[in-house]
């Protein structure tokens, strides 16, 4: 596990390094609090012990930064360190929300038993949310399926699967909420209303596959960051997902913004397009203006089967949450 261990004395940070890697954990340290909100802010640690009185930023205030409402690092377990706090202080910190309040000269095996247990603790929660996501990641195809064993933090293991959930519910309930509303304007909507509506509903349809589309092409290029380079299927999804998405946005694309778009080399994007195009999913097309651009299509078959398979796949999702 990755913990940061903030301190102006050198001694302090070293013990305290040298007692945490004789259990495994990877320990990053800062000689004050602006330092370490840096490193914070960049690792996502799993656990954070800090001193209190620090030059440049307090423990205290690293504390109330990390734990402020929009923040979502405050779930990240924070101990302090205190040379002189009193047992008030000790449980008024604590009462704040603090996972502990050690006093110094520390116990070095109690530290270390106690940071183990937060750290298991987290561990047992990052789980039990990883389970309740899978549910709802069970309805996507295996081709995107998030892989949780490449991050280690409770902070970073759930926002793939969060950020096009939310999206997704969103565009449902603003959808929801218009059509409302211009219902309420009278008992029978009249045509107008009905063309709004009408409107609305496939604004909203819309967005939805877009969210889902622009998901899936975030997965790929964080695994294209995790390996060095994306696999067969990754590529072929790329590739259908970008064309997707331009014709859901009513916008063209060319053989060459794939060129620029996707890390791989021309003579690869080239065999791929090839293939999918005798697979009957692309067709290709002239640029009515520059007949030399040839612009990539869905064909009219497997444009439909995908937009029938991103509908259902959303349907699950918002029958799973």
């Amino acid at each position: 596990m990755k913990i940061v261990v903030i301190d102006d004395e050198a001694g302090i940070r070293e013990v305290i390094r040298e007692t945490l890697e004789i259990d495994g954990h990877e320990v990053l340290e800062a000689d004050n609090g602006i330092v370490g909100l840096e490193i914070i802010q960049a690792t996502l640690p799993d656990l954070i012990v800090c001193d209190i009185r620090m030059p440049e930023m307090t423990g205290d205030e690293l504390f109330e930064r990390l734990r402020e409402p929009e923040s979502d690092l405050g779930v990240i377990p924070f101990i302090f360190l205190s040379g002189d706090a009193t047992k008030h202080e000790q449980i008024e910190r604590l009462n704040k929300g603090a996972d502990n309040c050690f006093e110094k000269p520390v116990d070095l095996n109690l530290l270390a038993a106690h940071i183990n247990s937060n750290l298991s603790r987290v561990s047992r929660v990052s789980g039990f949310i990883k389970r309740k996501l899978d549910n709802i990641a069970g309805s996507l195809p295996e081709a995107i399926e998030h892989e949780f064993s490449c991050y280690k933090s409770l902070t970073a293991n759930i926002h793939g699967y969060v950020d096009v959930i939310t999206s997704v519910m969103c565009n449902y309930h603003e959808s929801s909420i218009n059509q409302q509303s211009l219902g309420e304007k009278s008992g029978v909507p009249d045509a107008n209303d009905c063309d709004s509506i009408s409107l609305l509903q496939h604004k909203s349809a819309v967005d939805n596959k877009l969210s889902y589309i622009k998901y899936c092409l975030n997965i790929f290029e964080q695994r294209r960051e995790l390996v060095r380079g994306a696999n067969g299927e990754d590529l072929s999804w790329t590739l259908i997902f970008m064309v997707a998405q331009a014709q859901f946005e009513e916008q063209k694309i060319y053989v060459s913004d794939l060129y620029v778009s996707i890390p791989s080399a021309k003579s690869t994007i080239n065999a791929r397009i090839s293939s999918l195009i005798e697979d009957d999913i692309f067709t290709k097309s002239g640029d009515s203006i520059d007949g030399r651009r040839q612009q990539i299509l869905l064909t009219k078959r497997f444009g439909s089967e995908l937009t029938a398979h991103i509908n259902s796949s959303i349907a699950l999702i918002k029958q799973s949450i």
